[in-house]
């Protein structure tokens, strides 16, 4: 089982799909860091409706990478 901020997710399941993706790197900076795309299917499994949406904000808290809403006043 592996810890997630709100709940414990059972990692022994089989997932639908593996992607890779390489790490970005440049001559002055070295690893500067990964892409992530996730389908319109799974920002609607985090409960962001692709269709109505148009920027999400990313975060990193604790490890684990969050998806939110972006706040248009902001």
């Amino acid at each position: 089982m592996t810890r997630h901020i709100d709940t414990f997710i059972d990692d022994s399941k089989s997932v639908d799909e593996l992607r890779r993706a390489k790490v970005n790197r440049t001559d002055e900076r070295g690893a500067v860091g990964v892409p992530v795309f996730l389908t319109a299917e799974e920002l609607e499994q985090q409960g962001i409706d692709p269709e109505e949406t148009d920027e999400v904000l990313l975060r990193v808290e604790d490890g684990f990478l969050l998806l939110d809403h972006v706040d248009p006043d902001e």
